[in-house]
């Protein structure tokens, strides 16, 4: 099945593509026809409220310690030369770094806004959090799809990120909030990434590592929406926490997929089979 999947003609890879492309244009048209999403009323108010050592919601700053962990983790890993066999093209470390910069900023960011949580603190939680969105689309991108157009669209993705914090910031100051452009940020990512991952080859192995990061990811969510029962469940820790340690362990598979995977022998530096290459110089 995976060499059936390494395996496909240049027309097949532009209908590919092509999905790709039709699939990202028609949900950014449906979003924009969507009305205006509030940040709703209750969003600061987050069960756990306890204060420890003089810190005040103890636990929802606390659990943010993992993202510092990996992130700073994550980046003197890619400053070691060990890190040099798990990538072909070192133009694909850069998003990482991003990533894990972003993770680590996310724990500092999330810390600073959970110790009074309201929408002034806010995008310095957002904001870190978005770059890691979509630094991870755009590796994806890179290493399934072609490694100049991941590096083509990484810093456009990273100003749509910062843009829709931004924008969610200014439309709140005028009293009519849009969140929608942020959840998009938050969740089209995810998805995108796993239709590439459905239609476009593997060039390194560890694909699995990225499948557990992402079963943590989902995890993490469910337990944020479940905030206030887990806490009346456990009298010790609320959803919130459980969320914020359960996103971290999700960026650490994301650093053991790095640090375990190896290049694919056969493939080119753009995903390409190697057998093609050359049928694709005399085509051109």
């Amino acid at each position: 099945m995976q060499t059936d999947q390494r395996r496909f003609r240049p027309a097949e890879r532009r209908r590919r593509l092509a999905l790709i492309i039709a699939v990202s244009l028609l949900s950014v048209t449906v979003l924009c026809f969507l009305p205006p999403i509030p940040l709703g009323p209750g969003y600061h108010d987050f069960t756990d409220r306890r204060i420890f050592l003089r810190i005040p919601n103890y636990l929802d700053v606390l659990s943010n310690i993992p993202f510092m962990i990996v992130g700073l983790w994550g980046l003197l890993w890619l400053l070691r030369r060990s890190s040099k066999p798990s990538f072909v093209m070192q133009q694909e470390r850069i998003p990482y770094f991003v990533f894990f910069a972003g993770v680590a900023l996310t724990g500092v960011g999330s810390s600073w806004y959970h110790m009074a949580p309201d929408n002034n603190r806010l995008p310095w939680d957002l904001l870190p959090m978005t770059c890691s969105f979509m630094s991870i689309l755009a590796s994806i991108i890179m290493e399934r799809i072609s490694v100049k157009a991941g590096l083509r669209v990484l810093f456009p993705l990273l100003v749509l990120g910062v843009a829709s914090v931004a924008y969610w910031y200014l439309t709140e100051r005028q009293g009519h909030g849009d969140y929608r452009f942020y959840l998009f940020v938050q969740f089209f990512p995810p998805l995108l990434i796993a239709l590439i991952i459905a239609i476009f080859p593997a060039r390194y192995t560890g694909t699995q590592y990225l499948a557990v990061a992402f079963i943590f990811f989902v995890l993490a969510k469910l337990f944020e929406f479940f905030d206030k029962q887990i806490y009346s469940f456990t009298r010790m820790i609320s959803g919130h926490s459980l969320k914020h340690i359960t996103a971290g362990v999700a960026c650490y598979w994301i650093l053991r997929m790095l640090q375990k995977r190896r290049a694919l022998p056969g493939l080119g530096e753009d995903g390409k089979d190697q057998s093609l290459l050359d049928y694709q110089r005399q085509t051109v």
